[in-house]
């Protein structure tokens, strides 16, 4: 990682290409795609707005071109760009201010408009446009019988959620790419410095009371609540699952130094039910703060 690193800062043409290689490498290997993001975030931590923004267009223009040649896939790309912008925002702002609290709140409200944006789109039913587009999809295939696993996301239960999981996703998509470049510079720059920020991590009173503020119709309304309001909460835990993965970490490095632990908490917080408990830990700790009652 640090020689790409070091690569994409020779020059402005450097990290263009490498985003447009990187682009189209994202078309065989997905994961990839947040490394292109992050390209964007490491220039203008590095070299300012103007200079991340202009890697941005010409790094979008690259890729667009490059990608044509592959039968003009430009839904990869156009997908991708969704997020360069966004995340060319959080890493100018996270220059000016070297405040990840700040970054990770705007980047929230990234995904609460990307939302709203959403529910526009399908005129404020979600579920509906879901499962006919599912549908659609299903049957543009051809197959006669429908699969356990599309059965599975024609269900309304399923339905319902997937627009918040949609902009949880955008959320956590955006931080990825804003840590990976964050990391970046850090290892070049200021080795151990992510680590540091990143574990001293705090969003403060005001986002939890946000969150209870949002809640509190749900409670009240019951099965009356509009469905916004759901997904408006999954935003907003997944929130205060960085933080209390902030949280758990600092922990395990007061513990132990081994680095088995603390992946294993990582997978095990995206992927298991450990992650509602790890949401809490966040939540909680505005007022607990847990990183000085366990060095004290």
């Amino acid at each position: 990682m640090r020689a790409l690193a070091e690569f994409v800062l020779r020059s402005r043409l450097h990290a263009m290409g490498t985003i447009a290689m990187l682009a189209f490498v994202t078309l065989l290997l997905p994961p990839i795609g947040y490394l292109t993001g992050a390209v964007v975030g490491l220039v203008t931590l590095r070299q300012g707005a103007v200079e991340g923004l202009l890697t941005l267009a010409g790094g979008l223009v690259l890729a667009m071109a490059v990608n044509s040649l592959n039968g003009d896939n430009a839904v990869t790309v156009g997908v991708l760009a969704l997020f360069w912008l966004p995340v060319w925002v959080l890493a100018a702002v996270l220059k000016g201010t070297n405040s990840l609290k700040i970054v990770f709140q705007i980047a929230a409200l990234f995904g609460v408009v990307v939302l709203f944006l959403f529910y526009m789109f399908v005129d404020g039913n979600p579920a509906i446009w879901w499962q006919e587009t599912v549908q659609n999809l299903f049957e543009a295939t051809g197959e006669r019988a429908v699969a356990p696993d599309v059965e599975i996301l024609l269900k309304p239960q399923l339905a319902e959620v997937l627009t918040g999981v949609l902009a949880a996703g955008f959320f956590l998509g955006l931080t990825a790419m804003l840590l990976i470049a964050r990391g970046w510079q850090a290892m070049l720059y200021n080795p151990g410095g992510l680590k540091q920020e990143f574990l001293a991590l705090q969003l403060g009173k005001n986002s939890v009371l946000l969150g209870l503020a949002v809640m509190l119709p749900g409670m009240l309304m019951g099965d009356a609540v509009p469905s916004i309001v759901p997904d408006l909460m999954q935003i907003w835990m997944t929130l205060f699952m960085v933080q209390g993965l902030a949280v758990a970490h600092a922990l395990l490095e007061m513990r132990t130094k081994r680095k088995g632990w603390i992946t294993a908490l990582y997978l095990l917080t995206l992927f298991t039910p450990l992650g509602f408990v790890v949401t809490m830990v966040g939540v909680t700790d505005t007022w607990v703060n847990y990183r000085k009652q366990f060095a004290a």
